[in-house]
C-alpha cells in the first residue's frame, strides 16, 4: 500500500463512520460541555501518549515531554532519549473527532556503540468515533483509525528510528467508565507496518485507573503492554522500540510497563499530569525507566 493510498483509506473511513450521508452536525465541544448528553468528568491518561487514546471527543492541544532512561542491557549500554511533542485533537461533532497523536522532536544520547542524534518523530493523522456515549452513566466507547506516514528524521549509526518504510496504520478501540470518584479506562489495537520488511508490527493494550482524593486531584495507575505481531527485517537484534521508535527488528518481543502519577484538573480548559514508568517484564528493550509530563489545553 502506498503512502497516498493509506492516507486516503484513513480519511474515507473516518468520514464514513461519522455519517454516510456526509451531512455533519458540527460541534467542536465534542463529548464535553453543557447539556444532558455532555460528559463533565475528563481525566485523560498520562503514559503511552501515542497509543492510549482517550475515548472522549475533544478539541485540545496536549504538550508532552517524555524522558526515557536507556537500559544498560541495551546495545548502547545506557543513555537517554528526550521527546518533545504536541498532540492535536479537534472535535467535529459530538461523536466524531480528528486526531494527530504523534509528532514532535527527539534527541537521543547513547552511552556507547551508537551515534547521538536528534530529529523529528513521525507524524500521524486519523479519526475516532464514539459508538456509545452515555453522560448520565459516565461511560463512553470509541473506535478509530490513524495513519503514520514515514516523515521522521531520527537516525543513529545508519539505523533509522523514524521515517522508514511506508509507515503504519493503527486501528484502536478505547473506552471509559466512572464510578463516583473512581475512573477506569482501557484501550487496545494493532499498529500495523505497511511494509513488514522495514518495520515491526505490534498489538498495544492499556489500562488506567484514577481516583479523586481531593477536588480536581487524581492519582493515577497505568499499565501499558506491547506485543509483537510481526517482526521486521531491517535490524538484527532482540529489541524493539515499543511506542515511539521502530527498529524493524528481526527478533521483536513483548514488553509491559506500569506507571504511577497524578493528574490535576486546573479548570475546564487546563489539565496537568506527570508520572514515572518502569518495565515489569524481564524484557526491557531499550527502556530502563521513563517519566512523562504533560499539559492539556482544551477549547
Amino acid at each position: 500500500m502506498s503512502f497516498r493510498s493509506a492516507l486516503k483509506v484513513v480519511f474515507i473511513v473516518g468520514l464514513f463512520i461519522a455519517n454516510p450521508a456526509w451531512a455533519i452536525d458540527w460541534d467542536f465541544h465534542g463529548s464535553l460541555g453543557e447539556g444532558p448528553t455532555k460528559h463533565k468528568r475528563y481525566v485523560p491518561p498520562i503514559a503511552n501518549p501515542l497509543f492510549n487514546e482517550t475515548p472522549y471527543i475533544t478539541t485540545e492541544i496536549r504538550f508532552i515531554h517524555q524522558y526515557t532512561d536507556i537500559a544498560p542491557t541495551f546495545a548502547s549500554t545506557g543513555g537517554n532519549i528526550n521527546l518533545y511533542a504536541a498532540e492535536v485533537r479537534v472535535a467535529l461533532t459530538e461523536r466524531l473527532g480528528f486526531i494527530a497523536s504523534k509528532d514532535g522532536f527527539a534527541n537521543a544520547n547513547f552511552k556507547a556503540g551508537l551515534d547521538d542524534d536528534e530529529g523529528l518523530a513521525n507524524i500521524s493523522v486519523g479519526f475516532k468515533y464514539a459508538l456509545h456515549s452515555d453522560a448520565k452513566a459516565n461511560s463512553i466507547f470509541t473506535v478509530g483509525v490513524e495513519y503514520e506516514p514515514p516523515t521522521g528524521t531520527l537516525v543513529t549509526s545508519g539505523i533509522r528510528l523514524q521515517g522508514n518504510g511506508s509507515g503504519f496504520v493503527d486501528i484502536f478501540a478505547t473506552g471509559s467508565k466512572a464510578f463516583g470518584k473512581l475512573g477506569l479506562q482501557g484501550s487496545f489495537g494493532p499498529n500495523i507496518a505497511i511494509d513488514s520488511d522495514d518495520n515491526s508490527s505490534l498489538f498495544h493494550y492499556s489500562a488506567t485507573a484514577n481516583y479523586e482524593i481531593y477536588p480536581n486531584l487524581f492519582p493515577t495507575v497505568e499499565f501499558n503492554g506491547y506485543a509483537n505481531i510481526g517482526n521486521g527485517n531491517r535490524t538484527a537484534g532482540d529489541f524493539e522500540g515499543a511506542d515511539i521508535l521502530n527498529f524493524g527488528s528481526t527478533d521483536s518481543g513483548n514488553i509491559a510497563l506500569v506507571a504511577a502519577g497524578v493528574r490535576y484538573v486546573v479548570n475546564d480548559n487546563i489539565r496537568l499530569g506527570g508520572n514515572y514508568e518502569v518495565p515489569v517484564t524481564d524484557r526491557k528493550d531499550y527502556i530502563d525507566w521513563r517519566t512523562h509530563i504533560d499539559m492539556i489545553i482544551s477549547f
